[in-house]
């Protein structure tokens, strides 16, 4: 059974500002391959929501494949709350904050 999404409304932003950097370094095609690769992290976690272990209070780490990103999210009975997509050289504790 697949997991419902539930984004917290700063992922947006996150994923706004990670593809106009894309956008700018490689054109609409690297852009669209970063979105293509983080729906496809994102289709993966919510049929296999537990496949990636809890890194604190709850809150699991999934790394995109061909990008250095993570996106952050817990488990909520059928939903996943994913509180975050940020870059690997991010500072890991904006995710944390958020899901307090």
């Amino acid at each position: 059974m697949a997991f419902s999404v539930k984004f917290l409304a700063e992922v947006k932003t996150d994923l706004a500002e990670a593809k106009k950097y894309y956008l700018k370094k490689g054109g609409t095609l690297l852009s669209e391959d970063f979105k293509a690769e983080i729906n496809s992290e994102i289709d993966y976690i919510r049929k296999f929501p537990e496949h990636y272990q809890v890194q604190y209070q709850n809150l699991r780490r999934a790394l995109v494949t061909k990008f250095p990103y993570a996106i952050f999210y817990q488990i909520s009975e059928n939903t996943l709350i994913i509180f975050a997509i940020l870059h690997t050289s991010q500072e890991y504790k904006k995710a944390y904050k958020r899901s307090k």
